[in-house]
């Protein structure tokens, strides 16, 4: 119920109500010209109690965004992605500070976006700013604002990128490593190495492999589960639910699986084919068998482009690798795709 009277500074409303939480607060506001304007105004304050959105109003966007990606996207998404969320969230904080989520406009979005671009690479602000996006579209569902003011936003970075040297392999040092790793498996965990780089699995998911999810008969291998490799205590679900997929094996691999599970592999709790915890591991062991500065995980990217290079289609490459759909393989591998392109344009002129 509101309560009027007249201030020296004009009309004042003051609202009684019960909050969601159970507790009885006060809304009031003053300064209005008249006592009609202020009736008004406590209507429209009175729907929007009822509705309980008034509250929320006050919420800075950090605060908003991790309240956000809790309710919505933590539980749906593995560990590992959700470290991505909490970086996320760091970002918001040291640049958006403590500003309502109400207060910010495409203007003064694009504008801090902008600021963060001294300081971050393209591809990471892209990921930034597609969670910002992602949660002020809630936010406009909650009715907290009007318009998504990240919608029109463009990422820019004054950052250069990685070089690409840094995330691929050249295709004769990729067909070398798998050459010397299939033919000394058994040294230095390189067994894991050679099916990371023949099958694009991430390590997480090579770590969550048990023997049921080899297929001999039929030469496959399905991924369904990853292993915590934060916390190192048991198995956690893919990334998402594209992730779970089977790539095939050719026989020379399940040949060497064969007389791995045979000859070399030790029983452990979980039945997994590489129990040790080997990701660091397998980073220093990748650095030493290139001879320079390359990550694991390049081994994924290497093998989208080989497969790339050697004509396979970009839908049968996602599902291979688990993306959520084409247009993440696009947008990632979108320089493999020019070289291609160039390569059809030739193609295309022989046939006429």
């Amino acid at each position: 119920m509101a309560y009027f009277r007249k201030r020296e500074n004009g009309w004042e409303y003051r609202i009684s109500y019960k909050a969601p939480d159970g507790s009885y607060k006060q809304k009031s506001k003053s300064g209005y010209r008249t006592k009609a304007e202020a009736v008004q105004a406590a209507s429209q304050t009175e729907m929007e109690l009822s509705d309980g959105i008034v509250e929320d109003k006050q919420i800075t966007l950090v605060a908003y965004f991790e309240k956000w990606y809790k309710i919505h996207r933590a539980p749906s998404v593995s560990a590992g992605t959700l470290k991505h969320y909490e970086t996320a969230t760091a970002a918001i904080n040291r640049y958006f500070q403590e500003i309502k989520i109400i207060d910010i406009t495409p203007s003064s979005y694009q504008a801090t976006l902008n600021e963060m671009g001294k300081h971050y690479r393209k591809s990471t602000l892209r990921l930034i700013h597609a969670k910002i996006k992602s949660c002020a579209k809630y936010a406009v569902m909650d009715r907290l604002i009007k318009i998504n003011f990240a919608e029109l936003a463009k990422v820019n970075s004054d950052i250069e990128p990685s070089p690409l040297d840094k995330k691929f392999l050249t295709q004769t040092e990729y067909l070398n490593l798998i050459e010397y790793t299939k033919e000394n498996p058994y040294e230095h965990r390189q067994l894991q190495i050679y099916l990371l780089a023949v099958t694009g699995m991430r390590v997480g998911e090579s770590m969550g492999l048990t023997w049921d999810d080899i297929d001999f008969e039929n030469c496959q291998l399905s991924i369904n589960k990853t292993w915590n490799i934060y916390n190192q205590d048991g198995f956690a679900p893919t990334k998402n639910q594209q992730s779970v997929r089977t790539v095939p094996l050719d026989n020379g691999t399940i040949e060497l699986l064969q007389d791995y599970k045979a000859h070399r592999w030790q029983e452990n709790e979980f039945n997994r084919l590489f129990p040790a915890n080997a990701h660091v591991y397998l980073n220093k062991r990748l650095k030493t068998l290139i001879g320079r500065s390359v990550h694991i995980h390049s081994l994924r990217h290497t093998y989208v482009s080989y497969l790339l290079t050697n004509g396979i289609e970009v839908l049968t490459i996602s599902k291979l690798i688990g993306h959520k759909d084409p247009t993440i393989t696009l947008n990632t591998y979108s320089h493999l795709l020019k070289e291609k392109e160039i390569a059809d344009f030739d193609k295309i002129k022989t046939l006429f």
